[in-house]
């Protein structure tokens, strides 16, 4: 099951929040908690024990029947929307500001190589083909529309959204980082050739293979 970044203000969210709050959970808990029936609940929690997001515990207390405590689970803070966009955006201006513009440059390449190394179990094929594919496949994981043209020269991927996009209206060179992470994956020149930045439909990258 994916959640959107609103994921908070939907009703499946509202039910994991009350059990967030309580650290464990009935269901009339919840019900009590969010002045619903307990059967509107107990739909929500198939879904969210479906998607891992809860965990439940049958508790057995004397003769009476027994009944379950629910629980959030660590994937379950992932549904919730964080914006660290505010914290990025003062690191990379503090790194500008303190040490110049040309350390910002020097941290972001390495930051572009540990990027690559931490997606390159995903991204593997001998042949520029492949990589472009598992690249786009990754991409479309992390929420990104795209779509892949082959040209004479290689490929031309157009991304409709940006990963990246809170911190890079601020600092551009995060894009630059984007592009240097694809050159290290797809082993290839990549050169941004349209950017959401200035207007654009989307990201656009040329990628060039090398072996044509």
């Amino acid at each position: 099951m994916t959640y959107s970044w609103d994921f908070t203000n939907t009703a499946a969210g509202r039910v994991l929040k009350a059990i967030q709050l309580r650290g464990k959970a009935r269901v009339q808990d919840v019900a009590d908690d969010l002045g619903v029936t307990a059967s509107a609940v107990r739909q929500h929690l198939s879904q969210l024990q479906a998607s891992g997001a809860i965990q439940a515990a049958k508790v057995r207390e004397g003769v009476g029947r027994p009944y379950y405590l629910y629980s959030v689970t660590p994937d379950a803070h992932n549904l919730f929307y964080r914006d660290y966009g505010d914290l990025a955006r003062l690191l990379l201006d503090e790194v500008a500001r303190t040490q110049g513009p040309e350390a910002l440059q020097g941290v972001l390449r390495r930051v572009s190589s540990r990027l690559a190394e931490v997606y390159r179990d995903e991204i593997g094929g001998q042949e520029l083909t492949e990589r472009v594919r598992a690249w786009a496949e990754m991409l479309d994981r992390r929420g990104i529309a795209v779509e892949v043209e082959r040209t004479d020269d290689g490929y031309l991927i157009q991304e409709y959204g940006c990963p990246y996009q809170n911190v890079a209206v601020e600092n551009r060179a995060v894009c630059e980082m984007e592009r240097q992470v694809m050159a290290y994956l797809l082993e290839s020149g990549v050169k941004l050739t349209q950017c959401v930045l200035d207007g654009f439909h989307g990201c656009r990258f040329a990628i060039l293979d090398n072996q044509d």
